[in-house]
């Protein structure tokens, strides 16, 4: 393969530059997208060499990933592939927020205040329009260019689950299916296809758990440095999963790690000590996100979260009563809105209704690991959900399998996949009942549980052996009616 790429490599640089000089003509932001793609894959092949990774599955999944992703993401944006809430959502605000920052950055305003002055409007509560602005400032304001910026973030994602996945112990040919599943995953696939802020926190949440379990196994400050950084950018992005990563750190540092008592107690107390600011600065939440805490957890709120939120009657607007907003780069103030008559809400009709008290919350988990159901399917265009659930039903018994695998081989390393997973699951079964929202939300949770799936690929599994079982007896009623037709 190697030899192949030498020998040939005029005849694929000119075969990607016909490829860009096409692609010109059909869109002039496409050309520059697909160079900035290739310049991306190319620093990733280059980093990875240097780094000392020489297992050529890596390098063949990170293709396969830019591949499907490319053509999915490509067929999304030219063909207006976007069946949900009626081709409304945070997409649009990003890509004009990312070109007023993009002009703002060619004006030489680089102060996020200064922004916010020009353009009142323009803060989303965090700065992903920003990262998309600044390479809409160096090449030109085109989506498609933002759009491939997923499509690396993506490759890169599937990266680190690999890389999980070996550092759990797992076989690199269990690692390489995993990451062809992940690959695939509709969610996934459907949400890095739009210019969304997801897959540039999935990204560095994966990340987190990489070195989360590299810290938890080695302790080196280079790896704790890392994590705290990659805990850093998730908790920005979306701040409860930030602690979600944090919690899942301390109790997995002093359950699991492998350095001597004292050193850990020390270790971990300096630990606390630190991860405390990461949301009073990447989110604005206080020390150890205290000011979140004082708002989301109190009764009131969840009576909220629980009855209003995510019920249509209550969030229906005809018309909408809208109080001034001040905005500034660390808080917003919402719009107050006057309920009245139900009519048609964007997005609510994925809502759903549980019991009250702990049955209810019961209920909710239940809806967030497993749902939607098919019952619970209102709409023809949400029937697109069953293409992600029922797989998953299949899959989520290897995942329970992995888990057992596991703890009978007392892989401690392993368990901050399973305990992020419980902890994220359990705050989106308290505060969400959308199943619009639940499938981007939980994303990272059944990443992390796909890695545990990795151990349940095995032969001693119940479904290999029913399959060999099978194969076995077929085989003796074929042996069978041989011997009966000699006979005859």
């Amino acid at each position: 393969m190697k030899n192949f790429l030498i020998e040939n490599k005029l005849a694929i640089v000119g075969i990607l530059l016909f490829i860009l000089v096409v692609s010109f003509f059909f869109d002039k932001g496409l050309p520059i997208g697909l160079g900035l793609l290739f310049i991306l894959s190319g620093i990733t092949f280059f980093v990875l060499n240097k780094l000392g990774f020489k297992d050529k599955k890596i390098y063949l999944l990170f293709l396969i990933v830019l591949a499907i992703h490319l053509a999915t993401t490509l067929f999304m944006h030219y063909a207006n592939f976007q069946p949900f809430a009626g081709g409304q959502g945070d997409y649009s605000g990003y890509q004009i927020w990312a070109v007023e920052a993009s002009q703002c950055f060619k004006q030489g305003i680089f102060s996020i205040k200064d922004i916010v002055l020009k353009y009142p409007d323009f803060y989303t509560g965090h700065y992903y329009p920003v990262v998309v602005g600044a390479l809409y400032a160096l090449t030109m304001p085109a989506e498609i260019i933002g759009l491939m910026l997923n499509v690396w973030l993506v490759a890169i994602t599937i990266i680190f689950v690999y890389l999980i996945i070996s550092e759990i112990g797992g076989a690199t040919k269990n690692a390489f299916i995993i990451g062809l599943i992940t690959t695939v995953y509709p969610s996934y696939v459907f949400n890095s296809g739009l210019l969304l802020k997801d897959t540039l926190e999935i990204c560095f949440i994966i990340l987190g758990l990489l070195f989360l379990i590299k810290t938890i196994k080695k302790f080196t400050w280079y790896n704790f440095l890392v994590l705290y950084l990659a805990i850093f950018c998730a908790t920005h992005f979306r701040f409860y999963i930030g602690y979600a990563l944090i919690i899942t750190f301390i109790f997995s540092w002093f359950l699991f790690s492998k350095m001597d008592f004292k050193k850990r107690i020390i270790y971990g107390i300096i630990f606390i000590i630190i991860l405390g600011f990461i949301p009073q600065i990447a989110s604005n939440q206080g020390y150890y996100g205290i000011d979140s805490v004082r708002v989301f957890l109190n009764y009131e709120q969840f009576t909220y979260y629980r009855q209003v939120a995510w019920n249509p009657v209550y969030n229906a607007t005809t018309p909408t009563t809208t109080t001034p907003t001040t905005t500034t780069p660390t808080t917003t103030t919402p719009t107050t809105t006057t309920p009245t008559a139900l009519t048609s809400v964007v997005g609510f009709d994925s809502s759903f209704s549980v019991e009250k008290g702990l049955l209810g919350y019961a209920e909710s988990f239940v809806y967030v690991l497993l749902g939607p159901f098919p019952w619970q399917i209102k709409y023809l265009r949400q029937s697109f959900a069953l293409i992600e659930t029922i797989p998953w039903y299949f899959l989520l018994f290897f995942v329970v399998d992995g888990i057992i695998i596991l703890f009978k081989k007392r892989v401690k390393e392993a368990a901050p996949l399973l305990i992020f997973s419980i902890i994220v699951m359990v705050v989106i079964a308290v505060f969400y009942k959308n199943f619009g929202l639940i499938v981007r939300i939980r994303i990272p949770v059944f990443i992390s549980l796909l890695c545990l799936a990795s151990f349940g690929f095995n032969k001693n599994n119940i479904i290999c052996k029913t399959i060999a079982v099978f194969h076995k007896n077929l085989a003796g009623r074929r042996q069978l009616i041989g011997i009966k037709n000699e006979k005859i």
